[in-house]
């Protein structure tokens, strides 16, 4: 890790991390957002960097914080939530080299401590998996999180496949010191056949972690019904999670 990092504060809260990417971990840190601010808790949001950003009139937008924005209804900026924009679909450092863009970290750490100071606790998305590129290919997602000091909430799909990714993904994050809180299993599916039914076992079994919840796939997120169904089963997360008991 850079020997050089800003100065940040301290602050209750957890960090969403991925298997891979597009398994869904924007849907769960935006619901985990949501599902905390409903039980009275000042929780906020924070997507430090986005690549794949569309242009709206001349503006590169962070769909991911403004996916959280709207469910857990927040009042920032969206350049508060996500202070990095990046235009190309690829890893936040390969697409901001090829963009002529630096990756500043003064720049995170100067939205982190403003939202500090806004919330009592916050829900931090990363990008990616844990040895996805944020500046170079020096700085990585695992280094942010150890930058910010909050144990992980690993987010991982149901299916085939997930065993191997979930294991070596908190391997990877015990090697590098960082405390992993559980593993929310996400997109399950109504009928779910055989690898869907003992994969829970199994990777609690090998990597000692809890499974802190399945959560469905949800088609209508956009719709009430579809909320509440995806509301209630993130509610269960937060059941099943230490951290947030104790708020």
């Amino acid at each position: 890790m850079n020997p050089k990092l800003p100065d940040i504060p301290v602050v209750r809260g957890i960090f969403v991390t991925g298997t891979d990417t597009n398994v869904g971990k924007t849907q769960v840190a935006a619901g985990l957002t949501a599902a905390l601010r409903q039980r009275g808790l000042k929780a906020g949001y924070f997507k430090p960097v986005q690549s794949g950003c569309p242009e709206e009139n001349g503006r590169l937008i962070p769909t991911d914080a403004l996916l959280a924005r709207d469910l857990a209804e927040l009042p920032d900026p969206l350049e508060l939530l996500t202070p990095i924009a990046l235009r190309l679909p690829l890893a936040p450092g390969v697409a901001a080299a090829r963009e002529g863009i630096k990756v500043d970290l003064e720049k995170v750490a100067a939205s982190f401590r403003d939202l500090a100071s806004r919330y009592d606790f916050l829900v931090v998305e990363g990008a990616g998996g844990l040895y996805v590129p944020l500046v170079d290919t020096k700085f990585l997602v695992l280094d942010l999180a150890r930058w910010l000091k909050l144990p992980l909430l690993v987010v991982a799909r149901a299916g085939l496949g997930t065993i191997n990714h979930t294991a070596l993904t908190v391997l990877a994050a015990r090697q590098a010191g960082l405390p992993v809180a559980g593993v929310v299993l996400n997109r399950c599916s109504a009928t779910p056949g055989l690898a869907e039914q003992t994969n829970p076992g199994v990777i609690e079994a090998i990597t000692g972690v809890p499974i802190l919840g399945k959560v469905p796939e949800i088609a209508n997120l956009d719709e009430p019904e579809g909320r509440k169904n995806f509301l209630s089963a993130i509610i269960e997360v937060c059941a099943q999670t230490a951290i947030f008991r104790t708020l």
